[in-house]
């Protein structure tokens, strides 16, 4: 087989290559393919294929092959060079004495260029997108030849340059997206945030008010109930002076009688003093309970305050509960609220009493130290679930049957205390009963 024949015949299997999808959607694998083949067949010293820049100006190689293999990319200008009579227009052919015809291309002079043959490539509409390129040292012949093949595979390439260039331009709007998908998470995680402060201020706020209503219905209660006892005390007052002035009258009036009259005497009015003693401790104890006042600084002796509950208490504790106290010697007097302090007391023993299904005792212990004292009041009533435990100081939560209990005593009684400064703590155990350990700097 002659030259002249296997060159067209290796030129026919590059044309079968490049229209096979082989490698087609290759990307730079394509442009690599395509340019070191037509270096091969054109026999040319230098083939690459080159994308357009955006204003048009330039042209950036995408693959640049010489007799020995890939070389370098580059940028360069198009003004003054064939590239630039090729771009837009029909194949373009130099066959001998380009780099004279182009004096300012200092490339094709400083690579020894004689002869170009150029091609446009184009993307679907039409438009200039890049330049392929042979060039060669020596003069050459069959421009035409050289022209058409180029042509062939210009077709093929143009689209391939459009296909990366849609690549790219999807990519940047998928990354493009893709910021923006996660400014808009960023955005929406703050939100959720500031949302979630929100709420727990709004928690807050709703807590603070329920708060406030629970003051407010335990002020108006204890208002209401200081009218109310302070009435009860002032009429009862009055018949128990008649009273102890008339004890006091007999016991004059049989004292210069005979000792065996004024024993006698004596058997007969004792009680009524007993009496008129018990109803005096009684409206003390209303009078001191019913309070309602914020002032911090009176003088509270806590055994008192104990003691005027439990005589308000006994009509409720003689048949049902045996009460033992073990109070400390010590002094338990501190700066506070009588009132207030009279209510949590009173609630607290309620709570215990109540707790007891049938008889039952009650054990009060006292004690002081020199960081203040401590009471403790332990039943052995029925006892609370531990689970139910940490609730207990919640408003309007309550353990008793419906219409015994407004869920208030005990987050009131905990207000009380931690005005005074002190700590109110429950613990408790089904079947054994419940221990309320209250605590108040001295």
């Amino acid at each position: 087989m002659s030259i002249e024949l296997k060159k067209i015949k290796r030129r026919l299997e590059l044309i079968d290559e490049v229209v096979t999808s082989e490698i087609y959607n290759l990307g730079g694998e394509f442009f690599n393919k395509i340019v070191i083949k037509l270096n091969e067949v054109l026999d040319a010293d230098f083939t690459f294929i080159g994308q357009l820049s955006d204003n048009q100006l330039d042209v950036e190689t995408i693959s640049l092959v010489d007799k020995n293999g890939y070389l370098d990319n580059f940028i360069y200008t198009l003004k003054g060079t064939p590239c630039e009579v090729v771009l837009g227009n029909k194949p373009c052919s130099y066959s001998k004495g380009v780099s004279v015809l182009f004096p300012d291309d200092k490339i094709l002079v400083d690579m020894g260029i004689e002869a170009y043959v150029g091609v446009t490539l184009y993307d679907s509409k039409k438009n200039p997108t890049g330049i392929l390129v042979s060039m060669f040292k020596d003069e050459i012949d069959e421009t035409e030849l050289k022209e058409s093949i180029l042509m062939i595979f210009a077709s093929r390439a143009g689209a391939e340059l459009e296909h990366i260039k849609l690549n790219k331009a999807i990519e940047k709007s998928k990354e493009e997206l893709e910021d923006k998908v996660r400014e808009r998470t960023k955005e929406l995680v703050k939100k959720n945030v500031d949302l979630m402060v929100s709420n727990k201020r709004l928690e807050e706020a709703l807590q603070s008010l329920q708060n406030t209503q629970t003051q407010l219905i335990q002020a108006e209660k204890m208002a209401t109930l200081g009218i109310l006892t302070s009435g009860v005390a002032h009429e009862i007052n009055n018949p128990l002076n008649y009273i102890s002035g008339a004890y006091t009258s007999l016991v004059d009036f049989f004292e210069d009688d005979s000792n065996e009259a004024i024993k006698q005497v004596d058997d007969l009015v004792h009680p009524i003093k007993i009496g008129v003693e018990r109803i005096s401790k009684i409206v003390k104890g209303l009078n001191q309970f019913s309070r309602n006042n914020e002032n911090y600084d009176e003088t509270c002796d806590i055994h008192e305050i104990i003691n005027n509950c439990l005589t308000i208490l006994n009509n409720v504790t003689k048949f049902k509960v045996d009460i033992k106290t073990t109070f400390t010697d010590q002094s338990v007097i501190i700066k506070g609220n009588s009132g207030k302090l009279h209510q949590v007391f009173l609630n607290i023993l309620d709570n215990a009493i109540d707790a007891i299904p049938g008889h039952g005792e009650l054990i009060i212990i006292t004690d002081s130290n020199k960081n203040g004292i401590s009471v403790s009041i332990k039943d052995n009533g029925e006892g609370i679930e531990k689970e139910v435990l940490n609730k207990l100081f919640e408003p309007f939560f309550t353990t008793k049957p419906p219409g015994k209990g407004t869920g208030l005593g005990l987050s009131i009684s905990m207000a009380i205390i931690k005005e005074h400064k002190g700590k109110l703590e429950i613990d408790s155990e089904i079947g054994k009963g419940t221990k309320v350990l209250i605590t108040l700097p001295s």
